[in-house]
């Protein structure tokens, strides 16, 4: 079980892609239901908790993420 946390398509459209730190930035992902998902560390949550652009992420509610199932494998012949 993965718990993240839970944005709205446009807390996803502002966070996605952009940089947290010099080499870190923002990657979410959607759960089998369209749901944004974001993951992060604890140093990932140390590096944003006093940054007042992106702690505000720390906020958001967490829920359990469900991976959408993997796409069927092409045929071997």
């Amino acid at each position: 079980m993965s718990i993240g946390y839970t944005l709205t398509e446009s807390e996803y459209t502002q966070v996605q892609g952009q940089y947290y730190t010099e080499y870190q930035f923002f990657n979410c992902v959607a759960d089998i239901n369209g749901v944004w998902y974001l993951f992060l560390s604890q140093e990932d949550k140390a590096d944003i908790v006093n940054n007042t652009e992106w702690n505000w992420i720390l906020t958001l509610p967490e829920g359990e993420y469900i991976a959408p199932p993997a796409p069927p494998f092409p045929p071997t012949n």
